[in-house]
């Protein structure tokens, strides 16, 4: 049943959904009423003006983007006079929430470039309350620290699993608390399973690209784990950024004397960039706007040696500014209210610095050029061609996802040949909710002409986390039973503790 605080008439017979308006002042009063009814009216003129612009559909999606921005900003709700709650709550509490709020906003000032806190910083602490499942370094270079988790299980399954973070978040997304670890359910089902943690990029690495994620991270790591486990097969999980140079390991393997890759597991990955580069080429708009901020961020990247991670932070938070700025706000510096504590906000915000020569590559080569769709992408002398991917891949995109849209993860469906079972999930860019945590799934049958809607129309929901699905898919390609292999070998000895030095950098 509808909630009635989500609904706001804007005219006789309109009803609008808006939960910003959700305070019965702002039906009562009639002051208040008769701004937000002109604040709605104003912002829904503006939108069909937009929508109606005689513009390509890449001008208005531009402009569109634009406005809401600033019709977002201008909301009535993100100022003291004319919030109701915030101003009742200051009477409730003679002006401690506005105390609070002034707190809060200097502290957001001197240690978060200005905007709301989104979190509690110091709720937690990485590698006791996150990222605590048992486990030992077995090796380290200059680029990331390789992660072997110990055994749960009398047995476990000859082929392991390899994790591949991204590399603008930490690794712990796999590894939150305990009962929402990915990592430990995956060992609780007999998977022998890596972890590599990416060190946080300085001005030293700005020479590192994809080149470098490659060669110096993904394989020597298959290596470490052939070692290790004495096999020549290793199954790979990646989320984001490290599901995209997954599966571009898999179109760049062809080398005999590295593992080969039984399987992909690619969470929120985008491949098929062609969105960003239809925007990037055609529309007087959009070649205004992407090549000067191309250039600018270019620019500004090249002169540290890489794009901080806090500034890029900032940029997915333009993306969703009500959900992620303006409702923070308002909580946070109007009502007075503390950061939450949630593990995936601590971990979304948990940032790394990107590298300059890796920003570029994505930039121009992936995002504008749409290289590896395109099949002319090129890394350590080779063509990265999809259709070489053979192996059997499980994708997974949130529904809610703002910075991986799942429709369009779903074309990754159309560019690979093998057995590829495509699962939308409820949440946004990290979907693993896990077990009995009220999340749903949807699966369908491959359709390679189908558009994503007409797949979701027909696809079947599941009232459940995808994580039970995931494991029996992985388990069918996880080999027979074996003893577990030990932590480490004599040519890679076990080191720290899980989870390792880089991580907490």
């Amino acid at each position: 049943m509808e909630n009635p605080a989500d609904l706001t008439e804007n005219s006789p017979g309109t009803v609008v959904r808006d939960a910003r308006f959700r305070d019965p002042a702002w039906t009562s009063n009639r002051q208040l009423r008769a701004l937000r009814d002109t604040y709605l009216t104003a912002t829904r003129a503006a939108n069909r003006a937009v929508e109606n612009l005689p513009a390509s559909p890449n001008d208005v999606r531009t402009a569109r983007f634009l406005l809401d921005l600033v019709t977002d900003a201008l909301s009535p709700t993100n100022l003291l006079p004319t919030n109701p709650a915030a101003l009742r709550k200051a009477v409730r509490t003679r002006g401690r929430s506005l105390a609070r709020g002034f707190t809060h906003l200097l502290t957001d000032l001197r240690h978060n470039g200005g905007l709301p806190s989104m979190v509690d910083r110091q709720a937690f602490t990485v590698g006791q309350d996150l990222a605590t499942t048992p486990g030992r370094v077995v090796f380290r270079n200059h680029l990331m620290e390789l992660i072997q988790y110990e055994p749960r299980t009398a047995a476990v399954h000859s082929v392991p699993l390899l994790c591949s973070p991204p590399w603008v978040n930490k690794f712990y997304f796999a590894d939150l608390t305990p009962e929402r670890s990915m990592v430990r359910w995956a060992i609780d089902h007999g998977h022998t399973v890596f972890m590599i943690s990416y060190r946080n990029p300085d001005a030293s690495l700005r020479h590192v690209g994809y080149d470098e994620y490659l060669l110096e991270s993904l394989v020597p790591a298959l290596e470490v784990v052939r070692d290790i486990t004495d096999t020549d097969e290793v199954n790979l999980l990646g989320a984001c950024l490290g599901g995209l140079i997954g599966l571009m390991l898999a179109a760049w393997l062809d080398d005999r004397s590295l593992p080969r890759l039984r399987s992909v597991t690619a969470c929120n990955a985008l491949v098929d960039f062609s969105d960003i580069a239809e925007v990037a080429r055609t529309g007087a708009t959009g070649r205004l706007l992407w090549g000067p901020a191309l250039w600018l961020l270019e620019t500004l990247t090249s002169a540290r040696g890489f794009a901080s991670g806090s500034h890029l932070d900032a940029f997915f938070r333009l993306l969703r500014p009500e959900e992620l700025i303006w409702s923070a706000m308002r909580d946070r510096w109007l009502m007075g209210e503390p950061p939450p504590t949630y593990d995936v906000l601590y971990w979304s915000h948990d940032s790394l610095n990107v590298p300059h020569r890796a920003q570029q590559y994505l930039l121009r080569d992936l995002c504008t050029e749409n290289a590896f769709a395109a099949g002319t992408a090129e890394l350590a002398g080779r063509r990265l061609r999809l259709d070489r991917v053979t192996q059997d891949v499980f994708l997974v995109a949130g529904r809610e996802d703002h910075l991986v849209p799942w429709a369009a993860a779903y074309r990754t469906v159309r560019l690979l040949p093998g057995d590829v079972r495509f699962h939308v999930a409820s949440g946004g860019h990290i979907a693993l909710a896990a077990p009995d945590s009220g999340a749903s799934y949807w699966t369908g049958a491959r359709d390679d002409l189908a558009d994503a809607s007409e797949w979701l129309a027909r696809a079947t929901e599941h009232h459940d986390s995808w994580w039970p699905a995931w494991v029996d898919w992985l388990t069918e390609r996880a080999g027979p039973p074996r003893t577990p292999p030990p932590l480490g070998s004599d040519r890679h000895p076990p080191m720290e503790p899980a989870p390792g030095t880089y991580v907490l950098t």
